[in-house]
């Protein structure tokens, strides 16, 4: 019986330990997966000519310094990268593979991320806040009537959608625009409500475009262009880390900038940075329609941060949110989306993520751990 009892406590204990291991290698895959690859911060850097170009001593001292009592030693390139018009290292600068090993998992849960990012529950989760007209959703293979959530056949599904002249078919958990289409009733060239139905499968939402307010659609006419907002749930208050407008390349009708688009970040203001910059560190002052990006002012911003912080307070598994807004044509704020995995906009904002904070929220995630037993099961 004894040796029973061993066994079985050693079982335990090795299958403990694979579980760690799993989880472990399973965070890693995930930092690589949505990080900039080694070789894409090396393309990154030989665009801007190397980046900063810090001594080995000032490196040690300044960056190596600050992170050694939290445990880490992030490689230089990405401080040449961050820090290329400081012309000084600024070691409160986060770099990806920290923000998407330690951090995100850290205050966000993970076990939440995939239902709470769901599309389709967007109706029971922000049923006070605007958002595009849903005309149908798929779930699990059922097809439900828009916000009414009935259950309705595929054929009352493939009518009512084509009753619209322009629709947006969205997956369910897609993001960065990945799998998106469009509908244009009268466009020759645009499959048909069925043919998008089978190429879509299960799990999406169809949603009519919404008509962007015209301060933002003359920056590109062709794309929804978004407000993506990062906002910061911490010690019982919610802070912007940062603000960008993602603005779709031209032709192009998504904004993402993996599509080709650019972001230009936002002043508390609500004013726009003189520049925006692309995925390959190019930088410009003016759209591809010829606005000078300083002279916009951003619709409704102040209203777009005041609804997010209140929404952020029915988020409670999830301490850091990526937000995409956008402005209808009558000023109102539309949430179009939130994410769970955001990344940083250290680079547009040309800012550390958490500013001022930033020693105090590394001595939580590394010394206190405060939420350590937050999103155990």
């Amino acid at each position: 019986m004894e040796k029973q009892n061993i066994e079985y406590r050693n079982y335990i204990k090795l299958n403990s330990v694979i579980s760690y291991y799993k989880k472990k290698v399973s965070d890693r895959l995930d930092a690589y997966k949505y990080s900039y690859t080694p070789r894409d911060i090396k393309a990154r850097v030989r665009k801007i000519n190397g980046g900063y170009k810090g001594s080995s001593s000032e490196y040690r001292t300044t960056v190596l310094a600050y992170w050694k009592r939290f445990g880490q030693k992030p490689k230089r390139i990405w401080y040449a990268l961050y820090c290329d018009e400081l012309n000084k290292y600024d070691p409160r600068y986060i770099p990806d593979p920290i923000w998407f090993h330690d951090i995100l998992p850290y205050f966000n849960s993970k076990s939440f991320a995939t239902a709470y990012a769901d599309k389709s529950v967007y109706s029971f989760l922000f049923r006070d806040v605007n958002k595009p007209e849903t005309i149908v959703k798929n779930m699990g293979g059922y097809y439900y009537d828009g916000d009414n959530d009935s259950i309705i056949s595929e054929e009352e599904a493939v009518h009512l959608c084509e009753q619209e002249e322009h629709l947006i078919f969205k997956p369910s958990l897609g993001t960065k625009g990945a799998g998106i289409l469009f509908y244009d009733r009268d466009d020759e060239k645009s499959m048909r409500i069925p043919d998008i139905f089978g190429k879509m499968s299960n799990n999406f939402v169809v949603q009519r475009i919404v008509k962007q307010h015209p301060d933002l659609a003359r920056l590109n006419p062709s794309t929804l262009n978004t407000i993506r907002v990062i906002s910061f749930h911490f010690k019982g208050e919610v802070y912007i880390l940062s603000a960008q407008l993602r603005i779709g390349g031209s032709g192009s009708r998504v904004d993402n900038v993996s599509a080709g688009g650019s972001a230009c970040a936002i002043y508390p203001n609500g004013w726009l940075h003189e520049k925006s910059v692309t995925r390959q560190s190019t930088w410009t002052d003016e759209t591809a329609t010829g606005i000078k990006l300083k002279t916009i002012h951003v619709p409704s911003y102040e209203k777009i941060v005041e609804t997010i912080k209140k929404l952020h307070c029915k988020l409670p598994y999830f301490n850091i949110v990526g937000w995409d807004f956008a402005v209808r044509e009558d000023g109102a704020p539309i949430m179009i989306e939130f994410n769970t995995r955001p990344g940083q906009n250290q680079i547009g904002g040309k800012e550390p993520t958490f500013g001022e904070m930033t020693e105090e929220v590394l001595e939580d995630v590394y010394i206190k751990k405060s939420l350590r037993n937050a999103f155990k099961k």
